[in-house]
């Protein structure tokens, strides 16, 4: 009996160091982690890189200046035009056969989309003014960004309200750009190119005040939003001749988006995000800090190596970001995997990114080709013959020239896509993406 004592004194006696060895381990395994989280912040802190929600908060800018404000006080107009649009599609047969995309509206739909639009007669001016403003400051509120008192419990913190702010927010983010899509074909309709090419530059300098707004999420809706305004403006160009004055307005226009600059912006909010879902996502292992420090390391070296990659044109990038996972060792098990999570959506991000800006210098070639058939009676024979800087003519799927093809109802102006075939110009399977006249035929 005292022999089994003594063994199990000895057995509780180990057990405790061993306790206190995996104690102290703990202890210093968090704090190893939780200086290498402060050494990477510290990183972003000096270049001025947001690292938290309340960081996202852009200057105050004076409420005449600021697009957002204009975005805001427009919001009612925006909200009734919406019910009358989704009412068109959803509900008339007229608004059911119309497909905006595909062949150009009949005259009774124009009619009818007409009729609508005359509900709202300073809306476009309006949204002229807002694209003019000098500035876009994010109507988001930062300042309850974080966990609130009582907000996190055993079972972790509640969802950040800014979060769910910034998801609501994006309802409605595209009704402007359907609004003023609209316009653009009344006013073709009615022969006033030069105008619809000018609502057109509307859309493009909404979509630049767009970049402003945080998250993946608002990246890809201005992405699409470009995606409009190169659809109209495409319409527009092949409509008729314009002024030398409004080619080289869209050509400046168009210069300006030619930066991956708004690339970056998108993933360096979306960088503070998956910063805080990781801190939160964990909050509740309060027994195990080393496990939201290490996560929130991983996901930051993560976001370092994709920033820069996915800023590249697709062909340098595609690699990059595909294999942003491999050979990599993380701080704690669960990393691999929430980063393994990610690596679709990004992958898509920088497809939809380098898709977009294909389609933007598609359609300043285009206006370049119509400006050059314009001053010289004749089309041009290729991209050497347009005044273009070489860097937007480049296919970033490729590296190589964007591709050209004459057809009897005029250019076709394309990206080989995401397969990097030339194959000759098929939309219709996205096999190539770009510009064309409507129903152009496809290749052979």
């Amino acid at each position: 009996m005292a022999r089994m004592k003594r063994i199990m004194k000895r057995l509780a006696i180990g057990f405790a160091f061993l306790v206190a060895a995996l104690l102290i381990i703990n202890a210093a395994y968090s704090w190893h982690l939780g200086r290498q989280l402060e050494s990477r912040l510290a990183i972003l802190r000096a270049a001025s890189e947001p690292t938290t929600f309340a960081e996202l908060a852009p200057s105050p800018i004076p409420p005449e200046q600021d697009a957002a404000v204009h975005l805001q006080r427009l919001a009612p107009q925006l909200k009734a035009f919406t019910k009358e649009y989704v009412n068109f599609f959803d509900r008339t047969p007229l608004g059911k056969s119309f497909s905006e995309n595909d062949e150009p509206p009949t005259p009774e739909q124009i009619a009818a989309i007409r009729e609508i639009l005359s509900h709202y007669p300073d809306l476009a001016h309006s949204l002229d003014v807002a694209s003019r403003c000098t500035g876009y400051a994010s109507q988001i509120d930062y300042s309850v960004a974080e966990c609130s008192a009582g907000a996190c419990s055993a079972d972790g913190c509640s969802p950040s309200p800014v979060l769910e702010e910034l998801m609501r927010s994006t309802d409605g983010r595209r009704t402007p750009y359907r609004f003023l899509r609209w316009e653009i074909l009344v006013l073709l309709a009615d022969g006033k190119q030069k105008k619809a090419v000018e609502i057109g530059m509307v859309i493009l300098r909404l979509a630049r005040h767009l970049d402003n707004e945080p998250a993946l999420i608002s990246g890809l809706i201005a992405c699409a939003v470009r995606g409009v305004a190169v659809d109209s403006l495409d319409l527009a160009l092949r409509a008729g001749p314009v002024s030398d004055d409004v080619h080289q307005q869209l050509d400046d226009e168009l210069a300006l988006h030619d930066d991956p600059e708004w690339i970056r912006s998108a993933m360096k909010s979306e960088r503070v995000i998956s910063l805080s879902i990781s801190r939160r996502m964990f909050s509740a292992a309060w027994w195990l800090p080393w496990i939201a420090s290490g996560v929130e390391v991983d996901m930051f070296d993560a976001y370092q190596r994709l920033i820069p990659a996915i800023s590249q044109p697709w062909y340098l990038a595609k690699s990059k970001i595909q294999n942003l996972n491999a050979g990599v060792s993380y701080s704690t098990p669960m990393s691999g995997a929430l980063i393994t999570l990610l690596e679709p959506s990004l992958e898509a991000a920088g497809v939809a990114f380098n898709r977009t800006t294909a389609e933007l210098r598609c359609l300043r070639i285009l206006n370049k080709l119509a400006a050059y058939a314009q001053a010289h009676g004749r089309e041009a024979e290729g991209l050497d013959d347009l005044d273009l800087p070489d860097a937007a003519k480049i296919d970033p799927f490729s590296g190589k020239p964007l591709k050209l093809k004459w057809t009897d109802n005029g250019w076709v102006v394309y990206t080989v896509f995401k397969n990097g075939i030339d194959d000759g110009g098929n939309f219709k399977d996205q096999e190539d993406w770009g510009i064309g006249p409507a129903g152009h035929p496809e290749p052979e």
